[in-house]
């Protein structure tokens, strides 16, 4: 997909502003993509390339190039891809379970998310840099946010960083004692620097996690969760501390014969349009598995 422009036209209230104070103040620019535009020359005024001490006039058309000509460093990989929504500025993809989303030198080079979209965006005349917003544990599945350029990139992670990206999740725990609803505010830190494992622990990350039961089983129950922070793994966390481990994870809780990793599942995402400030809400119906196993737990009476 074509990389569209960014645009703005000069009002009245905003004549004789430098060029710097409207591409900071109006198109909500970072100084690091400022500075790489400059000297890339892709910031123009009427379609002439302009320096950003430009002084502004009414009606002035401003255009701004986001194509940097960026090399991805990643190795493209022809890996299928469930793509949920994509336009010029944003790509969401709903992940499997078991695809990590981005490379590791120490476990995984191929078959990432990182290296399928990757090979997508060069088959659609697309070079650009993998920037997720968001982020899943390997065996969790659901909806990852992609930002196509570092423009859309900074915007809905500043979006995020002030709690205006709302995701929503779906998780089979084990036991049916919870609440009808609740919430889980409790630090979560690093068990020791080399550990994948996080704790609850005083000094660590404030961290919360409102939920909603959707289903009760004898022994298990079907949540609907909406964190407020992001932190790693912490629905996991959070879960595996109110006694209620998700069904399935091996790493804070247990291993089940209903699934074969944790049955969690980011299943919805609402965001402002980094371009236009309009609100998406997408969503990724719950996959296979963890149907397969609600069904079991219905036709066994659980």
């Amino acid at each position: 997909m074509k990389q569209m422009p960014l645009t703005w036209i000069v009002e009245p209230t905003d004549e004789g502003r430098s060029l710097k104070e409207l591409l900071y103040s109006r198109l909500l620019l970072s100084h690091s993509l400022v500075v790489k535009l400059k000297q890339q020359h892709k910031i123009a005024v009427n379609g002439i390339p302009v320096f950003t001490n430009y002084r502004l006039r009414d009606g002035d058309l401003i255009s701004v190039d986001l194509d940097l000509g960026e090399r991805s460093e990643i190795l493209p990989e022809a890996v299928p891809l469930k793509i949920v929504y994509e336009d010029e500025d944003v790509l969401v993809v709903d992940k499997p379970a078991g695809m990590p989303v981005h490379p590791s030198n120490k476990r995984y080079q191929t078959g990432t998310l990182a290296n399928a979209v990757t090979y997508y965006w060069l088959q659609s005349g697309h070079n650009a840099l993998f920037r997720p917003i968001n982020r899943l544990d390997k065996d969790t599945s659901g909806l990852v946010l992609i930002g196509k350029n570092q423009f859309a990139h900074q915007s809905i992670f500043r979006q995020q960083q002030k709690h205006r990206v709302e995701r929503c999740y779906y998780a089979l725990v084990e036991g049916a004692a919870m609440p009808d609803q609740g919430r889980i505010a409790e630090p979560i830190a690093r068990l020791e620097d080399r550990s994948r494992k996080r704790i609850i622990a005083p000094y660590g990350q404030p961290a919360v996690t409102n939920y909603v039961v959707l289903e009760r089983y004898l022994q298990h129950t079907m949540l609907q969760l909406h964190p407020e922070t992001g932190r790693t793994h912490q629905i996991r966390v959070h879960l595996s501390f109110a006694g209620h481990p998700v069904c399935g994870d091996e790493l804070y809780g247990r291993s089940s014969p209903l699934i074969a990793r944790q049955a969690l599942h980011a299943g919805e995402i609402t965001f402002n349009h980094p371009r236009t400030g309009a609100a998406i809400t997408l969503a990724a119906a719950l996959p296979d598995d963890m149907r397969v196993a609600l069904i079991t737990l219905q036709q066994q009476g659980d």
